[in-house]
């Protein structure tokens, strides 16, 4: 049996382009919903911090990540997000270790 694979993503647009990498991300999250093996997966922008957006999301194991990883979603977006982007995203792979 496998163990749910959590990530939490980091992505921080260069200036001025926070409008386009929400246009960006809103329909790319949901196509990525409906990927085989995501149990879950949020988007969020920051409050104090307008054009930094993390993404919460739950994988079922590590292949359904893998898969996400070169899904033609995410290949197809990949070029814009470099060309919107600060840096490089920032994606933090995780294991539950208390359960609320």
């Amino acid at each position: 049996m496998s163990e749910d694979l959590y990530v939490v993503a980091v992505m921080t647009s260069k200036p001025d382009r926070a409008d386009e990498l929400r246009e960006l991300l809103i329909p790319t999250t949901e196509a990525f919903r409906q990927e085989d093996g995501c149990l879950a997966y949020a988007l969020h922008e920051g409050i104090k911090r307008p054009g930094r957006f993390v993404t919460y999301e739950v994988w079922r194991d590590e292949a359904a990540l893998a898969a996400h990883m070169v899904s033609p979603t995410l290949r197809a977006a990949g070029p814009t997000l470099k060309e919107l982007t600060e840096t490089e995203m920032e994606q933090h792979l995780l294991k539950t270790l208390l359960q609320l």
